[in-house]
C-alpha cells in the first residue's frame, strides 16, 4: 500500500468516510495528501456543505413517510 494517493483516490475515500469510519491507515493517508493538494480540500469542503443543506431535507422527508394522522 503506497502514501501517497491520487485525487481520485482521495475523492473515493472522502465519500467512504462520509458513510463510515474509515481505518486509521486510510486516514493519515488522505489527511497527508489533503495537506500537499490544493483542490481536494475545496472537494472536503463542499461535501460538508451538501451535507448540512440536506440535513433539513432529509427530516423533511422522513416526515412525510409517516402515515396520515400521526
Amino acid at each position: 500500500m503506497s502514501w501517497m494517493i491520487n485525487c481520485k483516490e482521495a475523492t473515493h475515500l472522502v465519500l467512504q468516510g462520509q458513510d463510515a469510519a474509515l481505518p486509521w491507515a486510510d486516514k493519515l493517508r488522505l489527511r497527508f495528501h489533503l495537506v500537499i493538494c490544493a483542490a481536494c480540500p475545496r472537494f472536503v469542503h463542499q461535501m460538508a456543505l451538501m451535507k448540512s443543506a440536506m440535513g433539513p431535507w432529509r427530516g423533511y422527508r422522513d416526515h412525510l413517510d409517516e402515515p396520515p394522522g400521526t
